[in-house]
């Protein structure tokens, strides 16, 4: 289809708004209530164009374009309107500078004034250099406004974690009211009082952290002003650079935007493109960052023991000191546990090393006993493929999704946002907790709170109750049997008419399902229940690479596990406390110091996720390419180049590759799920996990689940990043947490 825009014939296709095209094709029509994230609103009105034959001025933004549509976007008549009503939004918006004839030369002298407390002008403002409403002005030509002006009442709001609030500086555009509403299912924020008084709040006038906010930032993101912002970034420089990189702080896979000043990390923001999340982030990714790659408890320097205590060394020495107590260790004295927060490349060259070089056990880490995990398990024993991998976008098409324990906004936040879209579409949420409800998603149809080891009851029931539902002779059983359950014969019977009715049927099972709900047993019960529904299970994970890691583990022969106690330990990130005497030799491998790096022989420091380049595979299974946001701290290594050096130290250089486009090669050419990568990097809309297709109509029966499959090592804290506890390091993240 065509429209003519300003006199140039443009194409498009679909149902744009006339501003989505005219942005499309670069031309400029201001807007301030207009976010990609958000359904048009038309509250601002300074994008109103002139269209042929409608009377008057439409919103560009609410506005569907049409076929043969010709529109006029920059008239006398329209600059006046559009003067005018940013003459009326400055009133109550402190503009002194963004009237002020000498403010092209402004920032060079007044660069830090803005450690100010009340704004009264741009150079006062955190929002100076990446405000929307400078732009405006610059767009449009205002040069002055004949109005008084007049401050919005109540005073800057500096109680809450993370988040500064200033409704001097707000326009009441609601872009923060909508997506908070609309994208994040959370209705925090609102529009309070009315009329000249109307400001953005929260009910009673809570802080945010009384009102029910995750603080996953989205406002702050959305907010054109300065009204609402990011504490740590309010007096920092505006960013030199600004890179791309993938969140290592849960399994979703988030794409960030890096602001980097100095080799420091100055800004952190959700990528608006990421394949993932999509312009969202949580309160981790968008606060934390910052502090988590500049943290105190890093680890900087090469460390040897002498004498019984740790001393910082050379490279060369740790090395050696390293390769001289594993050789002393034997094969198969060696026991290896990694990080499932890794990336494929470093878990890689640790398999390769411990294998080759070690001769040591099978390596060990996290994502044994997952879900993931019991599922393949479980295909093998049936004898055929079951997929794991997903797309995030498919919850959000759910009809009805059955939430297993997994408090979505704070362990899976991307998964919660689809399962939120997911319950505003008209799906039936069913939200079981173990003792406590789960916090999946507001608007949950059923919430059902079992105490511990009642999972398998509990779906063996509305297994039941769904036969019922088909016409089979089956007993429900009456208030003894399921009273225990939170359950009444009138809310089995509504889950399970909604199980037979509404498709496609997705159960989320994730770490708590394991580790609280019942384990194998209750898994197993669950595939039966999965098939009866012809629904699906969604393996759900905590940690950024489990996926990663669960397949490179496979692709090594485990072999039995070794009973005899290990001579040495090779640490490569943090794992159970060793008791004292547990082995003779200990090497830690890691980038925060905890209580295994202080009571260890050998301490190497490796990179965050921020600082070195590696994949990623994240719950869907995608695997994608993070980069470098900064150069390493002190004098940490990518983990792989750790393996690698020790490898060479030990005399067997061949065993690792000594080069990350190597290892990359030799992951693909090794292990068949990853044969994508062996072209190269992962584009940035990421590469599945190659994966069996299973045939039509194939299920996993109950009998198939292992029930002697590993558990998980225990609980483990979702705030958790290569040993640092976030939740306990940070106190605005304590605050968030309620710890």
């Amino acid at each position: 289809m065509n429209i003519t825009i300003d006199g140039r014939p443009l194409a498009f296709e679909g149902r744009p708004t006339i501003l989505e095209v005219a942005k499309a094709h670069g031309i400029l029509i201001p807007s301030l209530c207009e976010h990609p994230a958000l359904e048009p609103y038309g509250a601002c009105r300074l994008c109103l164009v002139e269209v042929q034959g409608r009377r008057g001025y439409v919103p560009a933004c609410t506005t569907r374009a049409e076929e043969g549509l010709e529109v006029r976007t920059d008239t006398p008549e329209l600059r006046k309107l559009r003067r005018g009503i940013l003459e009326l939004i400055l009133a109550e918006h402190p503009h002194a500078c963004l009237i002020c004839e000498e403010k092209s030369s402004c920032d060079d002298y007044k660069s830090t004034i803005r450690k100010t407390g009340e704004p009264t002008g741009c150079v006062l403002c955190p929002a100076n250099g990446r405000c929307e409403l400078q732009r405006a002005v610059e767009a449009v030509g205002l040069e002055r406004v004949p109005y008084p002006a007049l401050r919005r009442e109540g005073e800057a709001r500096r109680d809450d974690p993370f988040i500064d609030r200033d409704n001097s500086l707000c326009i009441l555009c609601g872009r923060c009211v909508r997506i908070c509403s609309e994208v994040r299912g959370a209705s925090v924020l609102t529009f309070v009082s009315r009329g000249s008084e109307t400001v953005i709040g929260t009910a009673m006038d809570r802080r945010l952290l009384d009102s029910g906010c995750r603080f996953c930032g989205a406002c702050v993101d959305v907010c054109p002003t300065g009204s609402l912002f990011d504490r740590s970034a309010r007096y920092e420089r505006l960013p030199e650079t600004e890179t791309e990189a993938l969140c290592p702080f849960c399994a979703q896979g988030c794409r960030l935007r890096i602001g980097v000043c100095d080799n420091r990390i100055v800004s952190v923001a959700p990528d608006p493109e990421g394949p993932v999340n999509r312009g969202q982030a949580c309160v981790k990714g968008r606060f934390v960052v910052k502090a988590a790659v500049a943290h105190r408890r890093r680890l900087l320097k090469p460390q040897v023991r002498r004498e019984g205590r740790l001393e910082d060394a050379s490279w060369d020495e740790a090395l050696a000191a390293a390769a001289e107590g594993l050789g002393k260790a034997g094969p198969g004295g060696i026991a290896v546990t990694a990080s499932a927060q890794s990336s494929c490349e470093d878990l890689y060259a640790l398999h390769l090393f411990a294998a080759e070089v070690l001769e040591a056990r099978p390596v060990t880490g996290p994502w044994e006993g997952t879900v993931a995990a019991a599922l393949r398990s479980a295909g093998r024993r049936a004898g055929q493929p079951v997929p794991v991998n997903f797309v995030m976008s498919d919850i959000g098409r759910a009809g009805v999704i059955v939430n297993l324990g997994e408090d979505l906004p704070a362990t899976q936040p991307i998964v919660g946002l689809e399962v939120t879209r997911a319950v505003r579409s008209g799906a039936t949420l069913i939200d079981v907790g173990a003792g406590a409800p789960a916090g999946a998603a507001a608007g949950a149809a059923f919430k059902i709170n079992l105490s511990a080891g009642r999972a398998k009851a509990f779906i063996k029931a509305v297994a039941a109750a769904v036969r019922k539902e088909g016409g089979a002779e089956v007993r429900l059983g009456g208030p003894k049997t399921l009273g225990p359950l939170g359950l009444t014969r009138e809310t089995l019977t509504a889950m399970a008419r909604a199980l037979r009715t509404k498709k496609p049927v997705l159960y989320l099972a994730g770490p708590v399902f394991v580790e609280s709900m019942g384990g194998p047993a209750a898994l197993a019960e669950l595939a039966g229940l999965a098939a009866l529904t012809e629904g699906r299970i969604v393996p759900l994970g905590r940690e950024a690479n489990g996926r990663g890691a669960l397949e490179i583990a496979g692709a090594f022969d485990a072999g039995p596990p070794s009973r005899r106690k290990a001579r040495a330990h090779y640490l490569a990130g943090p794992s159970p406390k060793l008791e004292p005497g547990a082995a003779g030799f200990v090497v830690f491998q890691g980038s925060y110091e905890d209580e295994n790096a202080a009571s260890a022989d050998v301490v190497l420091p490796e990179t965050t996720a921020f600082e070195a380049e590696g994949h990623f595979v994240n719950v869907e299974g995608r695997i994608q390419s993070g980069g470098p946001a900064v150069e390493p701290a002190g004098q940490a290594r990518p983990g792989w180049r750790i393996l690698a050096d020790l490898a060479a130290k030990m005399g067997r250089a061949e065993a690792v590759p000594s080069s990350v486009h190597d290892l990359r090669k030799d992951l693909a050419r090794r292990v068949p799920s990853f044969a994508a990568l062996s072209d190269g990097p992962a584009p940035r809309e990421g590469l599945f996990l190659e994966e069996g297709t299973a045939w039509p109509g194939a299920v996993i029966g109950p009998g198939a689940a292992d029930r002697k499959a590993p558990r998980a090592a225990g609980p483990r804290d979702p705030d958790d990043y290569k040993g640092l506890d976030l939740a306990l390091e940070n106190k605005s993240l304590k605050l968030v947490r309620g710890r």
